[in-house]
């Protein structure tokens, strides 16, 4: 059982080394999706879902009838594999070796008769070794995972809350590449996406959106940090005043950044960053022009959190 509250401490140096075996894990699960889902707009196919024990693909099909779902538990501290015939496999992740994980993955993949060409090259990491020659990440601290899930845990409950009031397409999604956790927000409209990101922010970048999260920090900046940025970025951004303490403006990184030691050690962190939340999202109208008043859900009433929905008859 984990002891760490929502807001631990999640300082790098002393989880990195667990978080880079962790990242190169959760690629695999998430290139399991990508090769065997249909595209969706922004690689939203692709994302994974944090949940009560670690993370999930969530189901996939095969391709001949079955499902197949992925996952890392941070409590059993396993990986595993499971297909809807009722068959499933796991492998313990501690002093195992991104190497032996990917041989397990691939060989299991087979095992339980399912095809999907991989990609074995990590992606948005700066250290590319493909995944069976990398044998220097070979450290999986349970108690480490466990922290780290518990913040996120807090952070997607936030996050789940600030989405529920908009009407339009929204969600909360783990991505594997970069290692955060974002809401998203889309307004409906196409965007002109850039000619010099790159193959993935080409189909990334394509719509308006509002894109916030939380990332963890990587080697070369260890700072955990929530974000915020619209899609296309509006005239205005750097001047303008968000109503949460400690965000600023970061030009280089076009996003608006609150550090997540900041939110942390607030005497009210929930309230800081849906301040933040609330803050971008109004900027949305104000700089982006969406019209908010048209995006606003309002929620069904009920008398009590236990009260049995009605049924077509009562209605």
């Amino acid at each position: 059982m984990s002891t760490h509250s929502p807001w631990a401490s999640l300082p790098y140096h002393e989880w990195s080394s667990t978080k880079r075996t962790l990242q190169m894990t959760l690629q695999m699960l998430g290139k399991l999706k990508l090769a065997l889902l249909p595209p969706q707009p922004e690689w939203l196919h692709t994302a994974l879902q944090v949940t009560a024990h670690g993370w999930t693909t969530g189901a996939v099909p095969t391709g001949d009838g079955r499902l197949i779902e992925g996952g890392v538990d941070v409590f059993a501290g396993t990986v595993w594999l499971q297909v809807s015939d009722g068959r499933r496999e796991d492998l313990g992740l501690p002093d195992t070796s991104v190497a032996s994980v990917w041989s397990w993955f691939t060989r299991t993949l087979g095992a339980l008769d399912v095809e999907a060409d991989l990609w074995e090259k990590p992606q948005e990491v700066a250290d590319t070794t493909p995944f069976s020659e990398n044998t220097h990440d070979a450290t999986f601290v349970v108690e480490h995972a466990q922290r780290f899930h518990s913040v996120l845990a807090g952070v997607q409950s936030i996050f789940e809350e600030f989405r529920s009031e908009y009407f339009g397409r929204s969600g909360v999604q783990f991505w594997w590449g970069a290692f955060d956790l974002a809401v998203l927000l889309f307004n409906g409209k196409h965007a002109v996406a850039p000619d010099d990101r790159g193959y993935i922010m080409r189909y990334d970048l394509d719509a308006e959106h509002l894109n916030a999260g939380f990332w963890p920090g990587d080697d070369e900046s260890p700072q955990p940090v929530f974000y915020a940025y619209l899609v296309p970025q509006p005239p205005g951004c750097a001047l303008a005043q968000l109503d949460a303490d400690g965000a600023a403006w970061i030009e280089q990184m076009g996003e608006w950044v609150l550090p997540y030691e900041v939110v942390r050690t607030s005497p009210q962190p929930a309230v800081l960053l849906r301040s933040f939340l609330d803050s971008a999202y109004r900027l949305a109208g104000e700089l982006g022009g969406w019209d908010l008043a048209d995006f606003r859900y309002v929620k069904p009433l009920v008398s009590s959190r236990n009260a049995r929905p009605r049924t077509v008859s009562e209605r």
